[in-house]
């Protein structure tokens, strides 16, 4: 960050891509730590409770050596103390997590006692409260560095056991350890062991409600909502519940509200109107105002990838929490040497790029900087995440809109001062929620080609041999597609019944809403299973088409390898090895058969396929749908189901 915004002046850039945190979305940057020592006896919040002061020790040291780490970076003197004008979300949910993390001892199977879960943590590198707008997966769950050989202790101990990998929410963290019933705490990990979400599940959601009422997703892991500080304490004995008092109570107010001076602030002020207005006041803030913090606030996660200091050649484990404040600074070094300015037009000249697949927009603010809209290809040329490029270039083809003008932008300017100017920089735009957001920049040197970017497409040229789709056995493709038609589209229960497999009874128990009893006998599972796929249909109302319903899913495990089918703009379908389809059903996802992948293995495919998808739904984000295909007398069916929730 600090070559790469100083470059700005001097048309110097370096750009290094950001692997293991770039994945996560705006929302885990974008909690409020404050940046400057609080005021002897000022607090945003009255200390009824939730403060620095009445942490646990452990919970404190990690405050402490977050704020060092954050000291060193920026040259600042900030306090831990200054936990207490966190959000509400964010203390309640780092108090839970590591509470819950420190009252776990671990013991391995001889009983000898391995500290506690909390012992694991090195560092943590963000806290999510509540997110708007938001995944349940980005919500209420820490994001922290582990110390070496973490994965090796949690595998050795008796409290935890590894579940069936991540293959659709917590992006970025494959590796799944978690506790055995309910409430559980819950390890999603990097490959590299070094990086984890953590989180606390405190229900399980039940179908149909879950598919539908991302609601549900999440709340399941904040400890205020409904009966979860219960269900804590039922596990974790001695968690203060102080959020109960009436001063602890959420309030309504702005988001933005009771930050102290130099916070980046949540959400950026502009950034639910129209864009050109978002980029002006981007400018605006940062070199006529004098607050980069502001200006530090439009910078989405996504853009991290672009940081010289988060970067695989960085050489140290990343504190993506400090990000957003590191941003801050440099911005603030850039204004500094431009100096004092009255009006954007004084620092900054409008620059142009040219090309075919950019169309110039019509704004207010032409003699500052100039807008064009992008298509999705150049878009993600200027992704410095080649794997979040990649991913997103799968989206595309599929929906065949590689080449069409999408939801990307470019503001296109040059800084200027008294003694140079910089090389035009290209800022690219798009929306997160409703939030406007930069996700990555360029700039472009001397006698390079305007408006073209890095080609991540040769960065990924093997990983795209690697995960080349493949064809499958077409009978499993027409009973596939036959299945969903007949449950979706013709309302054909019986038809629809006739490819679930007698093994998926064990999914039923499993995914039974809370306090309903098991069915007793075939006749009932049967009926049951009936009655899900009628309420399921009546919810998704009428379809005619399959793509007005559903939406594929991303397969995030690399053993998983992407078929080739008709259907792909509704539904993903994978081929499974032998080796990982035992983790897919039902009755084999438990402390009592843990998930033991063998990578040296030689994969075997044809014999199972996933399909995965989720229902197209507005607002919060719903649960997605795994039906695993298998050979039963001789027939594809569905041999197990899951609900994979965010």
């Amino acid at each position: 960050m600090v070559r790469f915004l100083i470059g700005l002046l001097t048309g110097f850039v370096l750009a290094a891509p950001f692997q293991n945190t770039a994945d996560q979305t705006s929302s885990q940057n974008q909690t409020s730590q404050a940046t400057n020592t609080v005021q002897a006896g000022v607090s945003a919040h009255p200390a009824f409770g939730g403060t620095y002061e009445a942490l646990n020790p452990q919970q404190k040291r990690l405050m402490e050596e977050w704020y060092a780490d954050y000291n060193k970076l920026t040259g600042d003197h900030a306090s831990p103390t200054e936990y207490n004008q966190y959000s509400l979300s964010t203390r309640t949910t780092y108090e839970a997590v590591t509470h819950a993390l420190m009252t776990t001892q671990l013991t391995d199977q001889s009983g000898k006692p391995m500290g506690s879960a909390l012992d694991l943590v090195e560092a943590i590198e963000a806290i999510n409260g509540k997110v708007p707008h938001a995944r349940g997966d980005l919500q209420f769950r820490l994001y922290v560095v582990l110390k070496p050989g973490a994965v090796e202790k949690l595998k050795e101990s008796q409290e935890f056991f590894r579940d069936r990998d991540n293959t659709v929410y917590h992006k970025g963290y494959p590796l799944n350890y978690r506790q055995d019933g309910t409430p559980s705490i819950q390890f999603s990990m990097s490959t590299d062991g070094r990086h984890a979400d953590i989180d606390v599940d405190y229900r399980s959601s039940g179908i149909p409600q879950g598919l539908f009422n991302g609601h549900l997703s999440a709340a399941n892991s904040d400890v205020r909502a409904g009966n979860n500080t219960k269900v804590h304490l039922q596990r974790w004995q001695g968690l203060t519940d102080w959020w109960r008092s009436l001063f602890g109570l959420p309030s309504a107010n702005d988001l933005n509200e009771g930050l102290l001076p130099g916070d980046v602030p949540p959400v950026p002020r502009k950034g639910d109107g129209k864009l050109e207005d978002a980029v002006q006041d981007f400018l605006q803030a940062w070199l006529v105002e004098g607050k980069p913090e502001v200006a530090a606030s439009y910078f989405s996660t996504r853009s991290f990838s672009c940081l010289a200091e988060y970067g695989a050649s960085s050489g140290r484990i990343v504190n993506a929490g400090n990000a957003p404040y590191v941003t801050a600074k440099y911005l603030g070094s850039i204004s500094k040497s431009i100096g004092r300015v009255t009006a954007t037009g004084n620092a900054v000249q409008p620059e142009s790029l040219t090309g075919r697949d950019i169309k110039p927009m019509k704004q207010p603010y032409i003699s500052t900087f100039v807008l064009y809209q992008v298509t999705n290809q150049m878009g993600m040329d200027y992704e410095c995440d080649p794997d979040a490029a990649y991913e997103e270039q799968e989206r595309t083809r599929v929906a065949k809109k590689e080449g069409k003008l999408g939801t990307y932008y470019a503001s296109v300017f040059g800084l200027r001062s008294d003694k140079s100017k910089s090389d035009p920089i290209s800022l690219i735009w798009t929306k997160e929620g409703r939030l406007w957001k930069v996700v990555a920049w360029e700039v472009e040197g001397e006698g390079s080609r305007p408006g073209i970017g890095r080609d991540t497409r040769l960065a990924n040229a093997a990983r795209r041999t690697s995960k080349q789709k493949i064809a499958a056995d077409p009978a499993v493709l027409q009973a596939s597609q036959d299945f969903l038609h007949a449950w979706l589209v013709n309302d054909d229960y019986d038809k629809a019944l006739s490819y679930l497999s007698q093994k998926c009874d064990a999914c039923v128990d499993m995914f039974l809403p809370e306090g309903e009893k098991s069915p007793s006998g075939q006749e009932q599972y049967l009926t049951h299973i009936r009655e899900t796929l009628n309420m399921v249909a009546l919810k998704v109302g009428k379809v005619e088409d399959l793509n007005e319903a559903l939406q594929p899913v991303k397969p995030t495990h690399e053993d998983l390898r992407t078929v080739e089918h008709a259907g792909e703009r509704a539904y993903t379908l994978v081929a499974v090895p032998d080796e990982l389809a035992s983790s897919f059903e039902c009755e084999k996802r438990s402390k009592k058969h843990p998930y033991a992948g063998d990578e040296a293995a030689k994969k075997v495919y044809g014999n199972y396929y996933a399909m995965m998808f989720t229902f197209r739904t507005p607002g919060e984000h719903s649960a997605a749908l795994t039906l695993l295909w298998g050979k039963d007398n001789g027939k594809w069916k569905i041999l197990s189901y899951e609900l994979v929730t965010p």
